[in-house]
């Protein structure tokens, strides 16, 4: 990496015997062999440019951080191995003189929060262009990202899990008995004598009853996503839970006449809680369903990645607003009429309690495309997830 040895070396050759200087070499290539171990094992990046930016070291960890291997990066420009645009521009606009760090969501090669710091070097005496000028350090910190937004949810979730057992504990008795005699009231109106009276009535206490049970499903949308989400993961086959949720789903998905176009191949075996997969499932193609009315087409498919499964759920509805995206997880937040707003966020603590995610796409007028990423995994345990998928453009 630096030419201080070789020049020191240099400037007392003509004092040297051959075997001092045969001594110097050999200890200088193993002190770098050594070197380029050591930074070999780092999980950080590291990448070492001149003043023009031409790399001329970089370690092992880089191909997994950005994509290029070490052997391909030196002696290559540094903006050309930095495949990921805001990557890219955020170190473009670096000076290279002064310590810089800075926080990149970037895409390639795959979702990742890195850590990017510049680091300056001092130039040696009699140094050349060719001398490292500073180092480009790369640290992932996806998870600590992740594990930050986990405890942020906690933080909510314990909110809405305080709010909703006092308010379901005050509510649910009470409305109890309200549906239990709208049920008595339909009872004793069916045996009265018909008259124009009875049948006010009769739609009145319909309307009652419909409201009640309602209201009884919101609480029900409360409880579940307040109570601990507890797994009983067995090892199945998810392309097997998927055709019965629709078999389910048969009846209603008929009755709107709505088109579904499947593509359900065999999928690996996983770990997974098929009630819980099947009740997300339900969840999404149910607002599916919201979104497209009567008619229109909803298409589910399963494809199988490294390591990964996903359900991919799509319909041709009047999609989502970009306002209205950026809400889609918070609590309570719905854009339907009578929803409690808490499907997603249902649907999106299942997920993270299997190691998986939730993704939604959408254009206004153009449709929603909800991917669940579900890991492929035959032992329970964090440790037995696979790496994050590599997301590709669709």
């Amino acid at each position: 990496m630096a030419g201080a040895f070789p020049r020191r070396v240099v400037e007392h050759v003509a004092r040297l015997d051959r075997e001092q200087l045969e001594r110097y070499f050999v200890n200088a290539v193993r002190d770098s062999q050594l070197m380029r171990r050591m930074l070999d094992t780092m999980a950080e990046g590291v990448i070492a440019g001149t003043r023009d930016r031409a790399v001329v070291f970089a370690n092992e960890s880089i191909h997994d951080l950005i994509g290029v291997k070490p052997d391909t990066a030196v002696g290559a420009p540094l903006a050309n191995c930095l495949r990921d645009t805001a990557l890219s521009d955020a170190v473009a606009k670096a000076d290279i003189t002064a310590y810089m760090s800075i926080e990149v969501a970037v895409h390639y090669p795959r979702q990742l929060n890195l850590v990017a710091q510049i680091i300056p070097l001092a130039a040696g005496e009699g140094g050349s262009a060719d001398d490292p000028a500073f180092l480009l350090l790369l640290r992932d910190v996806s998870e600590e990202r992740s594990l930050s937004h986990a405890k942020e949810r906690e933080s909510r979730l314990e909110t809405l899990r305080l709010l909703t057992t006092g308010v379901a504990h005050e509510i649910g008795n009470p409305l109890s008995a309200i549906i239990l005699h709208t049920q008595l009231m339909e009872r004793t109106l069916r045996a009265m004598k018909p008259s124009t009276h009875t049948k006010e009535l009769a739609r009145i206490n319909l309307i009652v009853q419909e409201e009640g049970r309602r209201l009884n499903r919101i609480i029900a949308d409360f409880l579940n996503a307040a109570r601990p989400l507890s797994l009983r993961l067995q090892r199945g086959d998810v392309a097997a839970v998927v055709e019965e949720t629709l078999e389910l789903l048969y009846a209603e998905l008929n009755d709107r006449k709505i088109a579904v176009i499947k593509k359900i191949a065999r999928m690996p075996d996983t770990l997974f809680d098929a009630d819980q997969i099947r009740g997300v499932i339900i969840n999404i193609v149910r607002n599916a369903m919201d979104a497209l009315g009567d008619g229109g087409t909803l298409s589910l498919s399963l494809v199988s990645r490294t390591g990964w499964i996903e359900i991919v759920i799509k319909d041709d509805g009047c999609g989502i607003s970009p306002d209205k995206m950026e809400h889609l997880f918070t609590p309570f937040y719905t854009t339907k009429p009578h929803g409690s707003g808490l499907g997603l966020l249902i649907v999106q603590r299942v997920m993270n309690a299997h190691g998986g995610s939730v993704h939604v796409e959408s254009r206004e007028g153009k449709g929603t495309t909800v991917t669940l990423e579900l890991p492929v995994r035959l032992a329970a345990g964090r440790k037995f997830l696979p790496s994050p998928p590599r997301k590709q453009t669709r």
